[in-house]
């Protein structure tokens, strides 16, 4: 019988506030850094072991040195999938793939596991609490409509981009509920120069019967299979990268694979044997659950028989994701840009399936909805390298802004990857980041659950995940020795750990620009022994293998240098 405990406040104690008051004290006259081993990753044998399963040391894949340098890089693609977890990108074998031609994220975050408030973190570089589109409709607080009404579309990436000369595009789902409140649904918002997106709304999600606004044109598709979504809208997208001067940049938006996972016809009968992955996490109670956890049965087996039918439906829905690619390379290719453009393959949030007795869907801080892929291929980025560093969807903007000498708004949260990117050593990082769950789904919303989290705020590192909810509640999983947090250690932890947790994430759910890169950079329990004990013991996956980086061997990093910057 598993043990439940019931609802846990944290109690700091007066030796802990003490240690924290030192420490926060420390980081109000420096920034933090990192030991030089574990600043842009760790290469070589790990004693982690491998979620995926993999190996790592001498038997696993080297990496390959990059093909050009940063500096080539003229042009930016991001591939942005809809709800796409690890487990469902690593079952498409062309996209698994894509982890030996590039260099992947490991621990790449998102700020929230919803549509619009990911999206929004993306295009503004800010977490939820500020940018403040916590949903997905406007009913909840979020949106398209509130997106408009807070002024947003005037002061994004697009358009900091647009302001430097760079031609820009988005080809795909922009954000829920557009084109509401619009002057006419042929409305494009500012700071692009090319525009496709779905006018249906939720309809869009079928792959058929919708309308796209083409650059300010509606056009109107059916349900042949030359009217697939993804298949319209990726010639859309390789006919203007034909014609785009550069520098250009291209956000193409898959709608696939959200639920109900549309596919393209030539994938029927795929992945016919392929079903939700079995981790350990899989349909299991976990050890002192919290209520809202504890509350949910065992998923049986007719239950379990409807989510493998659902899962294949979305690994052919997923396919698209790997044709986009192979497609928009291909017209790289063929244009002369294969050489001078970063291509990004990322999701806005993940997808859980089975997982500690949930059904499907998202909306919470474990692995699967909050950690999703992140592979960056191009000039300068090592191939099969891999970055372990805890990184974020707020990232993305002031990365991409940089490339093209961009300037970003003060308000902006997040850092720049390229040192990660590059292999400096040397380059201080965070320790952790930042997810938000702010609102619930209503009926009507693509997303909606009637069996959710509560709201919380959720801190990240590579060590910890640390939940607070707004019940009050509180969750910590070791991730080292618990990857697939089954073991809620909260109540057990060293309470100077706990109290460094509680503090991070107090600072992180209140900061603004500048204050976000000093309090997610503050310590959370890495130099403080003795760790939990081990609980759960891997075996197959939910994120890549650590196989190898462009860096030094991992090492526990030591108490930082008061002489660091955040970068």
């Amino acid at each position: 019988m598993t043990q439940v405990h019931g609802r846990k406040r944290i109690e700091v104690t007066t030796a802990a506030i003490v240690t924290i008051s030192v420490i926060i004290a420390v980081f109000g006259m420096v920034f933090l850094g990192t030991t030089k081993a574990a600043r842009a990753g760790e290469t070589g044998a790990d004693s982690t072991p491998a979620l995926d399963g993999s190996t790592t040391g001498p038997s696993a894949p080297t990496v390959q040195p990059a093909t050009g340098t940063v500096g080539d890089i003229k042009n930016v693609v991001v591939i942005l999938a809809d709800d796409l977890d690890w487990p469902a990108f690593n079952q498409v074998p062309r996209l698994a793939a894509l982890k030996q031609q590039g260099t992947t994220l490991s621990n790449f975050v998102v700020t929230d596991s919803l549509c619009c408030p990911s999206r929004t973190s993306f295009m503004r570089s800010q977490f939820v609490h500020n940018h403040r589109v916590v949903s997905n409709v406007k009913k909840t607080g979020g949106g398209w409509e509130k997106f408009q009404s807070l002024g947003l579309e005037n002061d994004c990436l697009p358009t900091w981009l647009q302001k430097s000369g760079v031609s820009t595009s988005l080809v795909g789902k922009y954000l829920n509920g557009f084109p509401n409140a619009t002057p006419t649904d042929t409305y494009i918002p500012p700071g692009y120069d090319y525009f496709v997106t779905s006018t249906s709304k939720n309809q869009a999600y079928q792959g058929i019967n919708y309308t796209l606004n083409e650059n300010g044109t509606l056009k109107s598709y059916g349900s042949a299979p030359k009217d697939f979504m993804n298949t319209v809208l990726l010639k859309s997208a390789t006919s203007h990268i034909s014609t785009a001067k550069t520098p250009f940049f291209m956000e193409f938006a898959s709608y696939n694979p959200h639920t109900p996972a549309p596919f393209d016809s030539k994938y029927a009968g795929t992945h016919a044997t392929d079903t939700v992955p079995r981790t350990p996490s899989f349909n299991t109670p976990g050890i002192n659950e919290m209520g809202w956890l504890a509350s949910h049965p065992v998923l049986g087996p007719n239950r379990v028989e409807n989510m493998d039918r659902l899962w294949r439906k979305r690994l052919r829905s997923t396919e698209s994701i790997a044709d986009t690619y192979e497609a928009l390379q291909a017209r790289l290719r063929a244009t002369g840009h294969a050489n001078d453009t970063l291509v990004i393959v990322t999701s806005d949030n993940g997808y859980h399936a089975g997982v500690h007795r949930l059904a499907t869907g998202k909306q919470t801080a474990f692995t699967e909805d909050a950690v999703v892929p992140a592979i960056f291929i191009g000039p300068g980025m090592a191939k099969g390298a891999v970055i372990s560093k805890t990184t974020s969807m707020v990232d993305l903007g002031p990365t991409i802004a940089k490339i093209y000498g961009a300037k970003t708004p003060s308000f902006v949260d997040g850092r720049d990857l390229m040192p990660l990117l590059r292999g400096q050593e040397d380059t201080p990082w965070r320790t952790a980041t930042l997810t938000e769950s702010l609102s619930r789904t209503l009926p009507g919303d693509p997303d909606y659950s009637p069996l959710e989290a509560p709201e919380f705020h959720a801190l990240r590192s590579e060590n910890w995940l640390y939940i607070e909810y707004l019940n009050k509640d509180v969750e910590l999983y070791n991730l080292k020795t618990d990857p697939y947090e089954m073991n809620n250690v909260q109540a057990s932890t060293n309470p100077v750990i706990v109290s460094q947790l509680h503090a991070q994430l107090a600072a992180m759910r209140r900061c603004e620009g500048p204050s976000c890169r000093i309090a997610d950079a503050m310590p959370n329990g890495n130099w403080i022994s003795p760790m939990p004990q081990v609980t759960v013991s891997p075996t197959e996956s939910a994120t890549p293998a650590v196989t190898a980086t462009p860096a030094a061997a991992a090492t526990t990093p030591a108490m930082p240098s008061p002489s660091s910057s955040v970068q």
